[in-house]
């Protein structure tokens, strides 16, 4: 007989058996015991745990119920159906400062870059270039003018948010206004130098009914189109500038048209002059604010309309209006940062972005494909030149200031004084520099 480590060769079968009996957890009978570490394994990953985000947005941004459902709730459900989010409408009592000040802040916030500086005075904006390191976004798919304007705000290239659409200036003309008076209609995309003598043409009075060649809007709205804000970000007003003395020169030209100053002294025929009662032949107005307006009037009947890109100084033709902006920013209280920060990564994903684009918001994503998807569910923009909107870009301009809101108020009710004759150019400017200054000193006393 031979041996072998000690052991009879004959034993050793018998004990490889047993160890292995042993190693599979069998018992004596042969049943039950622990189970495999390999079944361990194969579990599936625990659910996470239900979360309830709120939502808001700022009381003069326009987003609905239906928006948020669309933008936010949809496509949040499909992939993250763990979460749930909740809308709180901004009304009286419950705007975003009363929540805050309730210590009711919400978790996600919706509002423009133009309140970045009211954002801030709240501190209420979560930086997210961690949240954006750690999940591998990538950045370089969306609008980089918008981004750098993003950064803008902080003081050390914080990231508060990836913009969610964008909203473009363009300029909109009543075809029939055209046709009644014979006259070609405006091109794809025109100078102020351009657009002067073809208002003049129209201006007239005809059955009684006022017809109104060209509305420029505000003073302020086309010195953005120039780089220049209403008050600058060292806080001091931009009235006494040579690009604010442009605009008010050129639009003291279009007051002086004959019959652009109407009864009572209207001075300014605004979105019922082209909407309701359609005797004004070109109107410029931010794409955003128009698109529902417009499908509402094609549902009275009003169709005969198209759009050019927002007209500009000829030297400057194809800046756009300044830097504007939709976003959700995640508030700094939220205790669920990382879950917010998923659902505003779906509401600037591809796919949601595509249907953005559909309904009539600029997506922030600069894509062709996209672009081309432009308002397709709206039944009024069918047959009409909505890609004329992309003929400019928008304009960049300094830092916000938490003063330039009322700055902006102030300087149109100069520039209604100079429409009226009220005031002359360099006064209605003097005066509204002046105004302004004096604001800021009294906020800055408070």
């Amino acid at each position: 007989m031979r041996w072998k480590a000690g052991l009879p060769a004959v034993a050793l079968p018998l004990l490889c058996a047993m160890l292995a009996a042993c190693g599979s957890g069998q018992n004596g009978s042969g049943q039950g015991g622990d189970k495999p570490a390999a079944a361990e394994e194969t579990k599936p990953p625990k659910p996470p745990e239900p979360v309830t985000l709120t939502m808001t947005n700022h009381r003069s941004v326009g987003f609905t119920e239906k928006d948020f459902q669309t933008y936010f709730v949809e496509p949040v459900k499909k992939k993250y159906p763990h979460i749930t989010l909740e809308y709180i409408k901004p009304t009286e009592g419950m705007y975003l400062e009363d929540l805050i000040s309730a210590r009711k802040t919400p978790d996600l916030i919706f509002a423009s870059n133009g309140y970045f500086a009211l954002l801030q005075q709240l501190d209420v904006m979560q930086d997210l270039n961690e949240y954006v390191k750690t999940n591998n976004v990538n950045l370089s798919m969306y609008d980089q003018p918008i981004l750098d304007r993003i950064r803008q705000a902080g003081d050390k290239s914080e990231l508060y948010s990836i913009p969610f659409s964008l909203n473009y200036g363009a300029m909109f003309y009543n075809k029939d206004i055209f046709d009644k008076f014979g006259i070609p209609y405006p091109k794809d995309l025109m100078s102020f130098e351009e657009i002067l003598p073809l208002a003049k043409r129209i201006n007239r009075t005809e059955n009684g009914v006022p017809y109104i060649g060209f509305e420029p809007q505000h003073a302020d709205t086309i010195a953005g189109q120039l780089g220049v804000p209403a008050v600058g970000s060292n806080d001091v007003p931009n009235f006494n500038t040579p690009e604010y003395k442009r605009v008010f020169d050129f639009l003291k030209q279009v007051y002086e048209i004959p019959g652009q100053i109407g009864p009572n002294g209207k001075y300014n025929w605004g979105r019922n002059g082209f909407l309701k009662d359609q005797n004004l032949a070109m109107f410029l107005e931010w794409t955003n604010d128009f698109a529902a307006p417009l499908e509402d009037a094609m549902k009275a009947g009003f169709t005969n309309w198209d759009v050019s890109g927002l007209p500009n100084f000829q030297d400057k033709l194809g800046n756009g209006r300044t830097v504007d902006s939709h976003m959700t920013f995640i508030s700094k209280t939220s205790r669920h940062k990382e879950e917010a920060f998923q659902v505003l990564l779906e509401s600037v994903s591809r796919e949601t972005q595509m249907l953005v684009s559909a309904n009539a918001r600029i997506s922030s994503i600069p894509d062709k494909t996209i672009q081309a998807n432009y308002a397709k569910n709206f039944e009024s923009y069918k047959g009409k030149k909505v890609q004329n909107i992309f003929l400019t870009k928008q304009t960049v301009s300094q830092k916000a200031s938490l003063y330039g809101s009322k700055a902006g108020s102030i300087v149109r009710e100069e520039q209604k004084n100079m429409a009226l004759g009220l005031k002359d150019v360099n006064t209605a400017l003097s005066d509204a520099q002046d105004r302004a200054l004096k604001n800021v000193q009294e906020e800055k006393s408070k």
